[in-house]
């Protein structure tokens, strides 16, 4: 077993070290590559025996597994491998001097991983450039080794055609020494000189990534361009093909580091033309020492910016990748989903103050008393059937439908002030002597307050210094203050008197109800006129959604009889997710105690967790009938395979396939005190209005579990059962 797992890591880690020197983990782009550096037959084989050492290197020091896995540790030292494969003989000197130097990179490596990555920098190929130098600039004291650069490419020797011909096909072509050109400079990333490399390459990122692709050829065209139009010597470009650098640079910079977007593209125009400055400066310094530039100008400028992007305040439309993807589509794709689901999220997620429904009797910028600093506030009364506040005849405080009504914390917090000493007004009468009345100021974070105010007098259920939890009752609905009839008022603020000016900040959910029903909103602000409410839990539901590591969910596939079994475990960082052993995959969540949604997943589009992240995408756990609920979802599965490659192309600058998510219930056996609950999801994409590859999904709720779903495609259905 031992043996297994270490066979399976140095396979992992072997063929990633390929793929990451693209920024990538994509295993066909990392074949296509090894493929490649092996044109070179001495060059292939010194890259791989790099990396094998590094890796012994990395199990006998205990190093991260993680990270020699994704090839982190290693894919300097193959650039090195492959670079003095290209450039020395093979004997026992070299050999020798392969060891050491493949030993030392992967040190250098480790020293800046930890060292650029506090600052949450890359070490990019940083060390492979040291690695090289020190070989160059110390080969000459050791007569054993003779620098020899190979003027045949070893397979040239077998397939002439082959190489011939793809620079005879690209000599036809319009502008082909800019062809020539940008096919020479991918293959000399692997020190591969050579057309055939660099259309092999092409071919690679290309299958890899669309937006990674057109990034390539869109740093090179600017790179060359500002050379061709500022007269630039072409020699340096020529000299090493270094103009690998623009490309480099523009993945880097416009779909790796940095989401992809119009802007990512934009920010090329200039850094570009940076890279091709330090490029003429850097040759001309470094020709001196006999010392080649390589990817020395992209490390400088990509690590430059990303320094200077890390202190904003503001990202300015240029956002920096925060959870690596290794795919600028994923980048994307994950990121700009991300936006349109959450952007409106906020870290303190503040309720409504009221039991029941209730109405918003003025809102933001209030014609009453909202006004300027003061009018992002909310006032709540209770309305009858016919839109009356109280019933008849409405002289007295009792007449009124809110008042002595509990009234609650929005959210967990201190309580910093409380005021209960106000008598409540006659109807119509108002005390501008004492203009908020009896109140109740909760400090929930730093600069982050609530205030309730006008509640009824000795009715408080809390003192100052108090911690209490969100929904928790603190005081009875009066008219205290500046309020002719029973009400409440409530507002956040980032300060906490009583006096203090509004803040802006949505409620993080609530219904709103009018004749058709219930509508659900998220992060939104109630408006004046509404009828609101609270989200009521239902039992039943947070019950069948109440997952928590160690849990299994277990069910029996009725099509097949076989067990589909996944289990809830929780991250190093606190995020829960379910994993099925079987297929590797897994499906993060976030249960908040009103919503249970999903947030990512990992692993094959074709396991039913798939569906299942899919299908319960997002569900709210009250139970409301002909409550509609929808979401985005990302694009992938839902369209064909040309119409997504088509549209990896243009999503940096706009999209036009969406993938929609639509909720509601189905089934309900009794509205007050359910036993049995079915709703029903659907999902499908949009094309310019055309819907394609809906996905149906039926959960059947029953003794606080989910009793069974379906899952209905065009293509098939599946039919799962809780296993007894």
């Amino acid at each position: 077993m031992k043996l297994q797992y270490y066979i399976k890591l140095f396979w992992e880690g072997f063929i990633n070290s390929y793929s990451q020197i693209f920024f990538s983990n994509n295993k066909i782009l990392a074949y296509i590559l090894l493929l490649v550096s092996f044109f070179d037959i001495g060059a292939g084989l010194s890259g791989v025996i790099a990396i094998l050492i590094g890796q012994v290197t990395c199990v006998l020091f205990n190093f991260s597994h993680a990270l020699l896995r994704d090839g982190t540790y290693t894919y300097n030292s193959l650039m090195v491998g492959l670079a003095i494969g290209m450039f020395y003989d093979f004997n026992l000197s070299f050999f020798i001097l392969l060891l050491v130097i493949s030993f030392l990179t992967l040190f250098i490596t480790i020293w800046f991983s930890v060292s650029l990555g506090k600052r949450g920098l890359p070490m990019l190929s940083i060390p492979f450039l040291l690695g090289l130098w020190i070989i160059i600039l110390g080969v000459d004291n050791f007569s054993a080794l003779e620098l020899k650069q190979k003027e045949i490419l070893s397979l040239a020797r077998y397939f002439p055609e082959l190489f011939t011909g793809v620079t005879d096909f690209i000599g036809e072509l319009p502008f082909a020494n800019v062809i020539y050109l940008y096919f020479r400079s991918l293959g000399a990333i692997f020190f591969q000189f050579n057309d055939l490399a660099g259309l092999l390459t092409a071919i690679a990122i290309l299958i890899y990534s669309r937006i990674g692709f057109l990034l390539s050829i869109f740093g090179f065209l600017i790179g060359y361009t500002f050379y061709y139009y500022l007269e630039g010597d072409f020699s340096q470009l020529i000299y090493s093909y270094i103009g690998f650098n623009f490309i480099l640079t523009a993945i880097a910079l416009g779909g790796f580091f940095v989401i992809p977007s119009r802007k990512s593209f934009l920010l090329l125009l200039l850094t570009i033309p940076i890279i091709a400055i330090l490029i003429s400066a850097l040759h001309t310094l470094f020709t001196q020492f006999g010392l080649p530039l390589f990817s020395l100008p992209f490390n400088i400028v990509v690590l430059l910016f990303l320094s200077a992007m890390m202190t904003r305040f503001k990202t300015a439309g240029l956002t920096l990748v925060t959870l690596q993807q290794f795919s600028p589509e994923k980048n994307h794709y994950k990121f700009f989903n991300a936006v349109e689901r959450f952007s409106s999220d906020t870290y303190y997620h503040i309720s409504l103050p009221i039991m029941g429904e209730w109405r918003i009797s003025q809102g933001y910028d209030g014609n009453i008393t909202h006004k300027g600093e003061w009018g992002q506030a909310l006032d709540f009364d209770i309305v009858n059937h016919d839109g009356a506040t109280y019933k008849l005849p409405g002289l007295e405080l009792k007449d009124y439908y809110c008042y002595d009504i509990p009234v609650l914390a929005t959210a967990a917090g201190i309580v910093v002030e409380v005021i209960d000493n106000i008598e409540d007004n006659k109807i119509g009468d108002v005390n501008l002597d004492n203009n908020w009345g009896n109140t109740v100021v909760i400090k929930h974070g730093e600069y982050l307050f609530s205030k309730l105010s006008h509640l009824k007098i000795n009715t408080l259920q809390v003192k100052k210094g108090d911690y209490i939890q969100k929904g928790k009752i603190i005081g009875y609905c009066g008219s205290s203050g500046r309020s002719p009839e029973p009400h409440i008022h409530f507002q956040m603020q980032t300060t906490p008197y009583v006096g203090s000016k509004t803040l802006a900040h949505p409620i993080s959910y609530y219904l709103t109800k009018d004749k058709s029903g219930y509508s659900f909103h998220e992060f939104d602000i109630p408006k004046e006129g509404q009828i609101v409410a609270n989200v009521a839990t239902t039992p039943l539901l947070a019950r069948a959604f109440h997952l928590i590591p160690g849990m299994k969910l277990e069910f029996v596939n009725k099509e097949t009889g076989n067990i589909v079994s996944w289990e809830v475990f929780v991250s190093a960082t606190n995020q829960t997710y379910l994993y099925c052993s079987k297929t590797k995959s897994t499906a993060y969540f976030v249960n908040n105690g009103t919503m249970f949604y999903f947030t990512d997943y990992y692993g094959s589009k074709k396991a039913l967790l798939h569906s299942f992240y899919i299908g319960a995408h997002k569900v709210v756990l009250g139970c409301y009938k002909d409550l509609i609920l929808e979401d985005n979802l990302l694009i992938q599965g839902f369209f064909s395979p040309f119409i997504t490659f088509i549209h990896d192309f243009t999503a940096p600058f706009f999209h036009y396939c969406k993938a929609k998510y639509q909720f509601r219930f189905s089934k309900i056996d009794n509205e007050h005190k359910p036993t049995e609950i079915e709703f029903t999801t659907e999902s499908k994409g949009v094309l310019f209005g055309n819907e394609s590859n809906e996905f149906k999904a039926v959960f059947n709720i029953k003794n606080n579990t989910i009793s069974t779903i379906k899952f209905k495609s065009s293509k098939k259905e599946i039919n799962l059962k809780c296993k007894e």
